[in-house]
């Protein structure tokens, strides 16, 4: 189930990247937010966690909080449902308006 929940999460994260990647004023915040979804999230790099040393309850709330983060990252700063507009207004071609 936790693999479930984290594949949602990081479906979610990899969606909100590609948004802010090709429309909008900055790319690299959909890199960055890209990248976090990926090593985060994704199962290979909760697999190093282990290795490290966090485990249980502080890897877990690790991820919860790295999620959190980037989520109002996302949404707030990055203007996620204005982005989403844009995207479905221009969906062929991408519409990058601060590089």
């Amino acid at each position: 189930m936790r693999y479930v929940i984290n594949l949602l999460a990081a479906l979610g994260l990899f969606y909100s990247g590609f948004v802010h990647t090709f429309w909008g004023n900055d790319p690299y915040l959909g890199w960055a937010i890209t990248i976090i979804a990926a090593f985060i999230l994704a199962e290979p790099l909760l697999a190093v966690m282990d290795r490290v040393g966090l485990t249980g309850r502080r890897r877990r709330w690790a991820v919860i909080g790295t999620f959190l983060l980037v989520s109002w990252v996302s949404l707030g700063v990055g203007e996620l449902p204005e982005k989403t507009e844009m995207m479905l207004d221009n969906l062929p071609m991408p519409k990058i308006t601060g590089v």
